[in-house]
């Protein structure tokens, strides 16, 4: 791999940003320009285009643009915007007003699965709402983060984690650590942007409810381990989450112990970076947390881009000069592996898993998940893209 100075660095990277907005301008924007949305992902193996569009995947792609400010796109980020914000449940007499659904089909309706409230996948879009005003002092982003925030604190149980029995909540996942975090960490933000207790009490509630998870090691317990769902999902998901999720809450909630959880799980996750820069799935006593058994992979679709966001994050909270060092690390080996002369179909995009023995792409997410979210065939514009794309133009920022 190829090592590079300073200014070639954000000139490299820059650069990687670009061909990846360019391959979704032209393989993964619906209708004109992107008018609902953006697509989910494309399944190499079985040649096809998931014409699912997420409103956390749209999220994370419109913060990109927003941090980006390539004019040439301004259009595409305004059409997400606005599609984004029209999904949202704005009746005000609905029992999920202010949530977002898992998907809709071409960005316009959706089946039972597909209305779906995902805790994390909420919680990320509240982030990206956040983020986005911040940068654009749009007040629709805020108004829309104020709704998603005081839907989830209305069904937020006293043990912290945010359930109700209905058709839509999803079951079976909401004690899971990644199920928590997000929505932790946006309603932090929250409290930050607006002040009000309510959002702080919350993410009290949370962070209580989170921090007795973390293990001796350092890494957070999977959902896996607790609950024996997100089978395929690696060791090394949840705690590069929970590295971003508690750095954040960092900025807006001063307490000794996220800090504490903030830095041991910091100590785990620089564990797991193989010497290419890449963080792999699991060590050796993490290996049977889930059912990704192959510790030499590691994981582009749930853990490269969250830590890659965690180690700037965490930079910017402690100052520690490591991070920035170990984002450097990652982010250049994130680039060096981005599709060139593959396909047209999905050069500049990341596939979904890659082997750092190999260096070569490589691995499955179908372990007991039968539309393999994720793996060496999967090539996604939200999760894996857009939080890769984050994490270099957060890089940029603190080189």
């Amino acid at each position: 791999m190829k090592k590079l100075g300073n200014q070639d660095r954000k000139k490299t990277y820059i650069e990687s940003v670009d061909n990846c907005l360019l391959w979704i301008e032209n393989q993964m924007l619906s209708y004109n320009r992107g008018s609902v949305g953006v697509y989910e992902r494309i399944r190499i193996d079985v040649n096809r285009r998931v014409c699912w569009t997420r409103p956390d995947c749209n999220s994370e792609v419109a913060r990109v643009l927003a941090k980006r400010e390539n004019a040439d796109y301004k259009d595409v980020y305004v059409n997400i915007v606005d599609w984004l914000l029209s999904v949202q449940d704005n009746n005000p007499l609905s029992a999920w007003y202010g949530s977002f659904p898992f998907y809709l089909y071409n960005g316009e309706y959706s089946d039972l699965s597909g209305e779906a409230r995902f805790q994390n996948d909420n919680g990320k879009v509240l982030i990206a709402l956040l983020d986005m005003y911040e940068i654009t002092a749009d007040s629709r982003l805020k108004d829309a983060a104020v709704k998603l925030a005081d839907y989830w604190l209305s069904i937020q149980r006293p043990e912290g984690y945010f359930f109700r029995y209905d058709k839509y909540i999803t079951q079976g996942l909401y004690k899971g650590p990644c199920f928590v975090f997000w929505l932790a960490a946006g309603i932090a933000q929250c409290y930050g942007m607006t002040g009000e207790k309510k959002y702080l009490e919350s993410a009290i509630k949370a962070f209580d409810y989170l921090l007795p998870l973390q293990l001796e090691s350092g890494r957070f317990a999977t959902t896996y381990e607790m609950l024996k769902h997100e089978d395929w999902r690696p060791p090394s998901s949840e705690s590069s989450i929970a590295l971003f999720c508690l750095a954040r809450a960092c900025r807006y909630i001063d307490d000794n112990r996220y800090k504490k959880a903030f830095l041991r799980v910091a100590d785990y996750v620089l564990t797991l970076q193989a010497e290419c820069g890449a963080i792999i799935n699991s060590d050796a006593d993490s290996l049977n947390a889930s059912l990704q058994e192959n510790p030499m992979i590691c994981d582009l679709v749930y853990t490269e881009g969250f830590a890659l966001m965690g180690f700037v994050e965490g930079y910017k909270v402690s100052g520690k000069d490591i991070f920035k060092d170990v984002a450097i690390k990652l982010g250049d080996f994130l680039v060096s592996i981005q599709c060139k002369g593959e396909s047209p179909l999905w050069d500049g995009a990341w596939r979904g898993t890659f082997n750092t023995e190999t260096m070569k792409w490589d691995g499955r997410a179908n372990q007991n998940n039968n539309i393999d979210e994720g793996g060496m065939y999967s090539v996604y514009t939200g999760w894996c893209a857009a939080t890769i794309m984050d994490g270099l133009l957060g890089v940029i920022e603190i080189m």
